[in-house]
């Protein structure tokens, strides 16, 4: 462990902290030493092997689904590189599941980086001796527990040990995946550019479950409340919750990126590597693949069907006509599912709605001639976390039937032109929510949706008459279920905006406080469709939206005006939406004859 700070590099780095902090050299070693103590993991053989069974018991109320093959081929993998594991983050159980598959097939254990406010008794000893490194949540201020870290991870990928982290930095909160930190990642570009020797591949990595016990408590945080700090007593709760069977745990892989090719493609033009250039570009790269790795559960399309129904309660044969569209749209994208939803066959998924009426986040009646479903006001935001995890697939088909209509409303000549225009324009409105390709390549996506829609329609050969027929018989509508609930949140948050003195500098604390008692309520007026607009997740993202266009800082008249004009597009967006939303319902209302 203390080869981390004996070594020449780390030497050097004490030589810049010595200029920095005026600290002397004994000084620096001294806490160096702590932190690298603080950080470290120190397996032993006993304790992994102890801890391979709390991982087991501890996710008990699971079934382990995961692809065996992809494994078998990371293990071939792993004999000349250095692997990183990358998964997203749903819940503390992840770590665990994703330890459990990997140890079936010998893997050895990973060190997991993990946030050091898990660090409690027990836990902190024995997860240190089975391969745990605990790391503080925040050390900007802190320049010798930087280089201790950097020096620790360096050491690390020269041992030819498999490292694992949670890109996202912390659990979602909507059920999508966050935006990635780039801290570790930094520093791992940093040490593999600085000693290239070994293969490193970066293994981007999906969980998802059935079910969770802790969406209750995220939704909860969601809409204001408060987190419960990790203790002693937190964690035998935490374990006591898993003492029933919740469902499957889904683990997949996506593609490894090889770092040393990553890094190649930010070489300047002698040919020397700019390993910071790259640390952007591959965590959303990373991001990317666990998306698209990400599958389809009947648990996602139970919630995709009754969610945005007007807290209507829909019987399974309505529900069916709802999916059936979407499964189609699966099957020609050839999109990611598990292994119990059929796209060929009837569309009945009994066991997740039932599971989900146990959970308690779906309300079943059974009085009447027929069973009918229904999700609780109260369970909406826990019902849209299962939604959420599959929306990305979609998000591309949301904003072409919202740009489509804008396009068609505007009596445009070039429809094409008008449609590929407000397209763009919502993709940078949502660049803080999902992970948008490159223009040329989200332009590929946008023309194949066109082509999903109508193989044989041409946006700039066809009459406007024409095209809105096409749009107005459209059988799939996503943009309600889709983006709706970013948009309605990003417009409370520019209607507080637009509302504040220009010249007054912005408390955002004090200003989320506001949009929450704002969202509240414009949700009793039905001034919103849904409670998932009022999220402190969506308030935040609309903000730093916000600060991207330059509309958090001071100023006078123009800032105002521009401030009101976010607010004013956004309003019209959200009106588009509703106008889907009509259409939508009213044909499906059709069809199953209500």
């Amino acid at each position: 462990m203390l080869t981390a700070i004996d070594s020449p590099e780390f030497s050097r780095a004490l030589d810049e902290l010595e200029e920095q902090t005026g600290q002397p050299r004994e000084q620096l070693i001294k806490e160096a030493r702590s932190c690298l103590a603080e950080m470290a993991a120190r397996p032993t053989s006993l304790a992994v092997a102890g801890w391979d069974k709390f991982c087991r018991w501890l996710a008990r109320a699971y079934k382990l689904d995961v692809d065996d093959e992809a494994i078998e081929q990371l293990k071939v993998l792993a004999r000349d590189a250095t692997l990183i594991f990358l998964p997203n983050h749903r819940s503390y159980l992840d770590p665990l599941v994703l330890h459990s598959a990997l140890e079936r097939h010998d893997f050895p254990p990973n060190h997991v980086l993990g946030g050091a406010n898990l660090a409690i008794w027990p836990l902190a000893g024995i997860g240190q001796r089975s391969g745990l490194v605990f790391i503080r949540r925040e050390f900007k201020n802190a320049p010798v527990y930087r280089a201790v870290l950097r020096a620790y991870l360096s050491s690390l990928l020269k041992s030819r040990t498999n490292l694992e982290w949670y890109i996202e930095g912390g659990r979602t909160r909507t059920g999508k995946l966050r935006p990635p930190r780039y801290g570790v990642l930094s520093y791992v570009i940093d040490a593999f550019a600085e000693d290239p020797e070994n293969d490193v591949f970066l293994i981007p990595t999906s969980v998802i479950y059935d079910q969770q016990h802790e969406v209750g408590a995220i939704s909860a945080e969601e809409m204001g409340g408060a987190k419960s700090p990790e203790s002693l007593g937190w964690l035998y709760n935490f374990a006591k919750s898993q003492s029933r069977r919740l469902g499957r745990a889904h683990l997949r892989f996506g593609e490894p990126l090889a770092l040393r090719s990553a890094i190649a493609l930010t070489e300047d033009e002698n040919g020397r590597p700019r390993p910071r250039l790259a640390v952007a570009k591959v965590a959303f790269e990373v991001c990317n693949r666990i998306n698209n790795a990400t599958p389809v559960t009947p648990t996602a399309l139970v919630t995709f069907a009754l969610l945005d129904n007007d807290d209507r309660a829909i019987t399974v044969g309505e529900g069916a006509e709802i999916l059936r569209p979407l499964l189609q749209y699966i099957q020609v994208r050839e999109l990611p599912v598990t292994g119990d939803v059929d796209l060929s066959g009837s569309i009945e998924l009994p066991d997740a709605v039932n599971a989900l009426v146990r959970e308690g986040v779906v309300t079943r009646h059974d009085g009447g001639t027929e069973p009918v479903f229904v999700i609780p006001r109260d369970q909406q935001l826990a019902a849209a976390f299962y939604r959420n995890t599959i929306i990305h697939f979609f998000i591309t088909r949301a904003i072409v039937e919202v740009a489509l209509l804008g396009a068609l409303e505007s009596g445009a000549d070039d429809i094409s032109s008008a449609t590929w225009a407000s397209a763009k324009r919502l993709k940078d409105l949502l660049k803080f929510e999902f992970f948008f390709p490159r223009t040329r390549e989200f332009a590929e996506a946008v023309a194949e949706e066109a082509r999903i829609v109508d193989p044989d329609w041409q946006l700039d050969a066809d009459s406007t008459v024409s095209v809105r027929q096409l749009f107005e018989s459209m059988r799939l509508f996503v943009a309600p279920r889709v983006i709706a609930p970013f948009l309605e949140a990003y417009l409370v948050v520019a209607d507080r905006l637009a509302d504040h003195d220009p010249e007054s500098p912005i408390d955002q604390d004090a200003l989320i406080e506001q949009c929450f008692g704002v969202g509240q309520q414009w949700w009793l007026q039905r001034k919103l469709h849904s409670p998932e607009s009022i999220s402190k997740d969506l308030f935040r993202n609309a903000l730093k939206l916000a600060d991207n266009f330059g509309l958090m800082g001071t100023g006078g008249q123009d800032l105002r005006d521009r401030r009101c004009a976010l607010a004013d597009e956004l309003r019209e967006l959200v009106r588009r939406v509703r106008a889907i939303r009509k259409l939508s319902r009213s044909r499906w209302e059709a069809e199953v004859d209500v």
